[in-house]
């Protein structure tokens, strides 16, 4: 049985979004991601970075050595890349590309538009998770409720929004009295 919880202000009930999909938004937002990082992280390692790195080889004995410090800036920059991404995109909508492709959302536990610490604090579920390697991303496709922990982590959830209608008229007729 799926999860239902009324939405505010929507008569509604909305059904609670699965793995599967989940997956999909996702993967459609990494991709982009990938898309963006590619072009920003070569420019910032490139035209910033890599003068430091040479000039800090200079003092190197080991040659051909990459320095602690270039590889965990570039997973810095990947960090801060990826989370301005999620955290603009559920602050601003509710959605990402992904979860806009898929017709899902986030919405808070008795609210209707996250706050930037529930944002930051989902984000920070989501590196958390990556450190376990997405296992605990699986809980959607098993937890009762269908909530992964960046959800219970922040007291957010992601349902399915309701197709609008596929005829414009159809909503006037119904608003007149």
């Amino acid at each position: 049985m799926r999860s239902m919880k009324e939405h505010p202000g929507n008569s509604m009930p909305n059904e609670a979004a699965g793995f599967w999909v989940r997956a999909v938004a996702y993967l459609i937002d990494a991709l982009l991601l990938a898309f963006i990082s590619s072009a920003i992280v070569p420019v910032i390692s490139f035209g910033f970075l890599l003068p430091f790195y040479w000039w800090a080889d200079s003092f190197s004995n080991e040659p051909d050595v990459v320095p602690f410090w270039f590889i965990g800036t570039g997973i810095l920059l990947w960090i801060l890349i990826w989370g301005t991404y999620f955290v603009a995109f559920w602050v601003r909508r509710g959605q990402t590309p992904g979860k806009m492709a898929m017709r899902i959302k986030i919405i808070p536990e008795g609210g209707t538009s996250i706050p930037v610490e529930k944002a930051l604090l989902r984000y920070l579920g989501y590196l958390i998770c990556m450190i376990f390697v997405l296992i605990p991303f699986l809980w959607t496709a098993v937890g009762p409720d269908k909530r992964g922990i960046p959800d219970k982590f922040a007291g957010t959830r992601v349902i399915r929004v309701p197709c609008p209608p596929s005829n414009p008229s159809e909503t006037e007729s119904e608003s007149e009295p």
